[in-house]
């Protein structure tokens, strides 16, 4: 099956009444979708008790967890390979209290080196990670490493296919098709990009529309704007042919719950518009 949620809690999940992320289970449920992406973007707050109680929560109403580690990893900058590995272990053992598995990580900006020898550094500080991670018992996870929406960024889908070919079974590709549409200039070619998925049978997506410029990435927009779309239907009709393990996060602005079920009711072909 391919999972339906939200990054982060939708301004009526507040107007329902509800207070924190530990309701955010059951409210899902409650509409109809199964997934749930937890942010650590701006730092890594939560505590154990915290997690416990939303896993708890996540496996009484079926809903699965993914969590986003902090965004200032940069898997290209060697002398952060410490705070780089803290970050993810940290995020992945609140992740593993959650009943999730999937870890979706920026892989970092280019800063002032070449693009080839940032890929490298991003290769090294993977296969050190990863080596550490089996040390240390988290062979059970997914790194999901997310195409990115701003040209210095690393993560355009040839690289992030590349990197994740490093190790098939401990990292996934977030595909996010509006970061992609946001480098391709509003010309995203969907048919490529899910050829080039088709040997992964597990892909994490992030869809949403993003406004951008020239030089990528501003900000994000809701489903209902569509200057700065891309074709959902074509989307959807690559996502049937996928085996359907797929988890899609929703990240419109304020409405995220909401657009996740747009694009629930979309891909299960029900009368709705997008």
């Amino acid at each position: 099956m391919v999972y339906f949620g939200p990054a982060g809690n939708d301004a009526k999940f507040y107007a329902d009444g509800n207070k924190s992320s530990v309701d955010a289970p059951r409210w899902l449920a409650g509409l109809g979708l199964n997934a749930y992406e937890i942010s650590f973007g701006r730092g890594i707050r939560m505590t154990d008790k915290t997690a416990e109680i939303i896993g708890k929560q996540a496996a009484t109403y079926g809903v699965k967890i993914s969590v986003h580690a902090p965004y200032y990893i940069n898997l290209a900058n060697n002398d952060s390979l410490e705070k780089n590995y803290h970050y993810i272990r940290r995020s992945l053992e609140l992740l593993a209290l959650m009943g999730g598995n999937r870890l979706v990580v920026h892989v970092g900006s280019q800063m002032q080196m070449t693009r080839d020898v940032a890929i490298r550094n991003c290769k090294q500080s993977l296969q050190i990670i990863l080596e550490r991670l089996h040390t240390d018992g988290f062979d059970n996870f997914w790194l999901c490493l997310e195409t990115m929406g701003k040209y210095t960024q690393i993560g355009n889908l040839d690289e992030i296919c590349e990197l994740c070919a490093l190790d098939t079974e401990h990292l996934m590709p977030t595909v996010d098709l509006g970061h992609m549409n946001c480098l391709a200039q509003g010309q995203l070619n969907l048919e490529a990009v899910f050829q080039k998925l088709a040997i992964f049978p597990k892909v994490h997506f992030h869809i949403s529309f993003i406004e951008f410029g020239l030089k990528g990435e501003i900000r994000h927009l809701t489903l209902a704007d569509q200057q700065y779309g891309f074709d959902l239907a074509v989307v959807m009709n690559f996502l049937r042919l996928r085996p359907g393990n797929d988890v899609v996060i929703c990240e419109s602005d304020s409405i995220m719950a909401q657009d996740s079920l747009k694009l629930q009711s979309f891909y299960l072909q029900k009368n709705i518009e997008v």
